[in-house]
């Protein structure tokens, strides 16, 4: 009997995936490095030059880097609130739904390399953002919908 499956070595990045989930904007993942403090204000330069003159409300979790005196200073810069959630409450944070249900979209695609891997994060990204379902209950309990346009 053949075995039906094929081996293939797995795709992997040393950078990290830095989302950002608009409700009333663009939404954008990119690649950085590593996620000390200088990629992430460039992250939110990014988020920035996607969404000039909206009003941005990023909800973050405690990591050192997104808390850090010279992120919370560049965000202020660039018109950027932040909202810190408490520890332990990912729940809390509507990206991490769109981050969940791309890892469950993504696992049984293969990719040949690291390139075509980020393209495919990207696409993915692209679609489920652009529907607010996965922020529909925070939205409901924490905001009013009027405030966003």
């Amino acid at each position: 009997v053949d075995d039906p499956h094929i081996e293939r070595e797995l795709v992997k990045t040393h950078d990290s995936a830095v989302g950002f989930y608009a409700l009333n904007g663009e939404s954008l993942v990119t690649f950085t490095e590593n996620e000390e403090k200088e990629q992430i204000c460039g992250v939110l330069e990014k988020i920035r030059e996607q969404n000039p003159g909206k009003r941005i409300l990023l909800v973050l979790d405690k990591h050192g880097s997104h808390r850090c005196k010279h992120t919370r200073k560049r965000a202020h810069q660039l018109g950027i609130d932040l909202i810190f959630i408490p520890s332990g409450s990912p729940h809390l944070n509507p990206i991490e739904q769109v981050w969940k249900y791309l890892k469950w979209t993504m696992a049984p695609i293969v990719v040949e390399s690291e390139a075509e891997f980020k393209d495919l994060v990207q696409e993915t990204f692209e679609k489920i953002t652009k529907r607010v379902s996965f922020a529909k209950k925070w939205c409901e309990q924490f905001l009013d919908f009027r405030m966003l346009s």
